[in-house]
């Protein structure tokens, strides 16, 4: 057995259902491997593509997805969606492969450290220079892939290492898949935070990407019911309200705005978010000064990263919030019922006036148009990938009564052109639901290609593009700043006659009464279905005379 057969054999054990790829120098074993022993191979037009999918994969599920590619550039391009797993936390494995151990340094083909250049984004990345050390190194990775804070990490695995034999011995002996280690926090510290909540007047819950991870969806809205505590989430965040909630405000740190929750909290509850610019880095004035802080994290080098704390709890978050709740109940503290019902009223009439921008527009088709026709045919099983910047406003703040982990957004990151590979990983995870992607005319032409690779695989969703021909958040801050777009205006497309030369289907809605029918005919289709609707432009901002 070779290198390349024992680490293609491992990642089946483990689970993996598929690699996305793009071929190239470096790769030819692994692609052998691959077909040879039935794992699936789903190629892609750009390495930023093959990326995505995987860095996807790890958002919806929590597990690593896997990519791989060839050398130099590739490699390159690929670290796109390795740093977008990197801004969000979120486990995935790069293998990149190149040529011969012998000549590294010597300037063989797309001779390049690619370690090096993966590094400073990845919680592991290492070369496999020994072919002994493929469990080890395989191991070690995706455990620091999943622990902590989870992130993407990078194999560099040479050719010749790739076909070299491994001891027959060392063959029959693959490894059991790392586990996530669950560490409960410290029960002083739990102690204390209930303390702080009891004398609480106005706390509030900031739930960010490790709720998700943690699986602690169902714990952070036992507390935040029972106590009467309000969520919000920073936007771009994983999502971890599974189901309409009268606790749940929508995101925070919005290009478009948002209620002022956060300067008036007494006591805020920092779950597995950054304290970043979202959250104001928690100085003030985006908080109070008098405010006590709660930081949970089950990685303790990121515990104390930036922005203040009052107190630390280094534990898993799902395990630290059924405490904090069971310890709210134990200690009898008074829900803050006053608190909440005020800041759900605050928050319906801020969706209300972004709402009245559609009443305000000119005439013609409106991001909210779509935003109603998707609603209407929603489910709790649908997958919604958000992509691009203005329509992604849009939803953030019209589709803010839940906010499910299967609905996936950027991240973090803040990137575009994300959600045709996103999509694509989607339906390979979920091939008997419905998958929808929402996307702008700028963010949907970074990836267009792979409209090929969704329909020549038969991965099929609907697309839904929201036309208004500009960058739209930046046409709103250049035309509120310089009276123009100065580089925010773009051209007209025909992107249903673009996706019908990919392979695709495509269609152009010339009336709203359209829309409906056609999502609902796209979002189980066997191929992708591009559904192009031009709208006005429009900002969230509007309703509120901005």
């Amino acid at each position: 057995m070779t290198g390349i057969e024992l680490f293609i054999k491992t990642l089946q054990h483990w689970g993996v259902p598929f690699i996305s790829t793009l071929c190239g120098n470096g790769l030819n074993p692994l692609d052998e491997a691959c077909h040879n022993n039935g794992l699936r191979l789903v190629d892609v037009r750009n390495e930023q593509a093959a990326a995505y999918m995987a860095e996807a994969y790890g958002r919806l599920t929590g597990r690593p997805g896997v990519c791989s590619s060839s050398s130099g550039v590739a490699h390159v391009n690929a670290l796109t969606g390795v740093l977008n797993a990197y801004f969000d936390g979120a486990p995935m494995l790069l293998v990149t492969g190149c040529g011969d151990t012998a000549t590294m340094g010597l300037g063989h083909f797309q001779d390049v450290d690619q370690v090096a250049l993966a590094e400073p984004i990845c919680k592991y990345a290492r070369l496999i220079d020994q072919v002994e050390l493929v469990p080890e190194i395989l191991f070690e990775a995706w455990s620091a892939a999943i622990n902590g804070r989870p992130g993407p990490v990078h194999i560099t695995f040479p050719q010749d290492m790739m076909l070299a034999e491994i001891d027959p011995a060392q063959a029959d002996q693959i490894p059991t898949p790392p586990e996530r280690v669950v560490v409960a926090g410290d029960p002083l510290q739990i102690t204390e935070a209930v303390k702080l909540l009891q004398e609480a007047q106005c706390p509030l819950i900031i739930a960010g990407s490790g709720v998700f991870y943690a699986h602690g969806e169902s714990a952070l809205l036992h507390l935040a019911r029972e106590q009467a505590i309000p969520i919000v989430t920073p936007i771009w965040d994983r999502g971890s309200v599974s189901e309409p909630a009268s606790v749940f405000m929508s995101v925070i740190g919005a290009a478009t705005g948002e209620v002022s929750f956060l300067n008036e909290a007494d006591v805020i509850i920092m779950a597995g978010a950054v304290p970043d610019y979202r959250v104001g880095y928690l100085h003030p004035p985006s908080i109070r000064s008098d405010a006590r802080v709660i930081r949970i994290e089950p990685d303790a080098t990121q515990l104390h990263r930036t922005g203040r704390g009052d107190l630390y709890i280094c534990g898993d978050i799902r395990l630290s919030l059924e405490s904090i709740a069971n310890s709210c109940l134990a200690s009898r503290r008074k829900p803050t019922s006053d608190w909440l019902e005020n800041a759900r009223m605050r928050q319906d009439t801020f969706r209300q006036e972004c709402l009245t921008a559609r009443d305000m527009a000119p005439g013609g088709m409106h991001a909210l148009d779509i935003i109603n026709s998707i609603q209407s045919v929603l489910t709790d099983e649908t997958i919604l990938l958000i992509d691009g910047g203005n329509i992604g406003q849009w939803c953030h703040q019209a589709l803010c009564d839940k906010y499910p982990g299967h609905w996936l957004t950027c991240g973090a990151s803040g990137v575009v052109g994300y959600g045709l590979p996103a999509a694509m990983s989607a339906r390979l995870l979920f091939p008997d639901r419905p998958i929808i992607l929402i996307t702008g005319d700028g963010a949907l032409t970074f990836t267009i290609a792979e409209f090929e690779s969704a329909a020549r695989q038969n991965l099929g969703f609907a697309v839904v593009l929201a036309d208004d021909e500009a960058w739209g958040i930046t046409l709103t801050d250049h035309t509120k700043s310089f009276g123009l777009g100065i580089t925010s205006e773009l051209g007209p497309i025909q992107f249903d006659q673009v996706a019908e030369g990919f392979g695709a289907h495509g269609i152009r809605i010339q009336d709203v009464q359209e829309l409906t029918p056609a999502i609902s005919d796209a979002m189980n289709g066997e191929k992708p279905t591009l559904i192009h609707v031009p709208v006005v432009r429009s900002s969230p901002m509007d309703g509120r005379g901005q």
